[in-house]
């Protein structure tokens, strides 16, 4: 994936194209449209639904000072899995190439975190690439970061969402080592990561990746990631605390279903942050260990938490980092010269 070379149909020049060049690919603009509000609307519906009960009087009920401190601190957990998901990312970026720097990466990472909010995750893409240029980070190392760095957050949430399964099986989990000794065997061998990246390459007939991650950068991202994953669903945990849930039975299935709903957000493209489909995987994975109004509650107070962690983050980081902004690090026109270890930052051209 290099200039030029789109993915999802939007070519990194920031032109739209298809594989062919010759006009508009994938769903029509209208059926894209059509689809948003269709699911964005079932998944409100659904959100309204479960607050019917007694889910909002909840809500209400949290204005007392208890209840406002732990949101507070709520708010901090969630911005250290912002904080550590944004050194998971940088472990990977600067593995690949020169490195960014802290405020460079830190301003690439949040300002495409903003995309999230948009209903396609080609946007966030698109920033990364743009704004990498400005350190002198190649097209084609922001799209292997991007894609090495979305495959690990999504092994590690999958790994954190284990979490839920003991309330929701009881006690037949023995299976559960299964997907645990998959992680294993990525930290013994992180090497499969890049392959698996080439295999999704050729399969999808993209061109490769500019470079693969060594081992130890895919073990120190894979560890802060899971990191990230914890401090985040600590959030949720906390808001369950205040709403009256009982504290440790609640704790692994907040931070495990949390990183599920995350993960269902995720895949749900077409919705903006996963809107609606966030909050009813939430609100199912809740359910096992309180009431579904209490669910029903911690999820809409999850995504204002979660809201204002992120705008708040984001904007803090860019407005910090706008001052601070750094020179590349490859002397200007140089994109293809080796940086020291031999590792390339060279954009890959396509294959003919």
């Amino acid at each position: 994936m290099t200039d030029g070379v789109t993915k999802d149909g939007v070519a990194t020049d920031g032109v739209t194209a298809d594989a062919s060049g010759g006009g508009p690919a994938g769903p029509p603009r209208g059926r894209r449209r059509l689809l948003t509000a269709v699911l964005l609307v079932a998944g409100v519906a659904g959100l309204v639904a479960v607050a019917r009960n007694d889910a909002w009087s909840l809500v209400t009920r949290m204005a007392d000072g208890w209840s406002l401190a732990l949101l507070a601190v709520s708010v901090l957990t969630n911005v250290g899995g912002l904080l550590l998901g944004l050194l998971s990312w940088r472990a990977v970026l600067d593995d690949l190439g020169p490195p960014v720097g802290l405020f460079g990466s830190a301003r690439i990472f949040f300002c495409g975190l903003l995309g999230k909010f948009l209903p396609t995750p080609v946007f966030g893409l698109l920033a990364h690439i743009q704004l990498g240029a400005e350190y002198g980070a190649t097209a084609g190392r922001m799209v292997t970061t991007y894609v090495v760095s979305l495959g690990i957050t999504m092994l590690t949430a999958c790994l954190a969402a284990l979490g839920i399964a003991p309330a929701v099986l009881g006690g037949n989990t023995w299976w559960l080592a299964l997907p645990v000794l998959v992680l294993l065997c990525f930290v013994v061998r992180p090497g499969l990561i890049g392959a698996a990246v080439e295999h999704g390459a050729r399969l999808f007939r993209r061109p490769p990746p500019s470079g693969r991650n060594s081992p130890r950068a895919v073990r120190v991202s894979l560890a802060l990631a899971l990191l990230s994953w914890f401090s985040a669903g600590l959030h949720l945990w906390l808001i369950v605390v205040a709403l009256g849930g009982p504290p440790g039975r609640s704790l692994a299935a907040c931070v495990g279903g949390f990183a599920l709903a995350t993960v269902a957000g995720t895949l749900t493209i077409v919705l903006p942050d996963g809107l609606g489909a966030r909050e009813m995987v939430l609100v199912l994975s809740l359910s096992t260990v309180v009431p579904v109004s209490t669910a029903g509650a911690a999820a809409i107070v999850s995504r204002l938490v979660c809201t204002v962690a992120e705008l708040g983050t984001a904007g803090v980081m860019i407005l910090v980092t706008r001052s601070r902004r750094g020179t590349a690090p490859a002397a200007p026109g140089d994109t293809t010269a080796d940086p020291p270890g031999g590792k390339t930052d060279a954009v890959p051209q396509p294959r003919s």
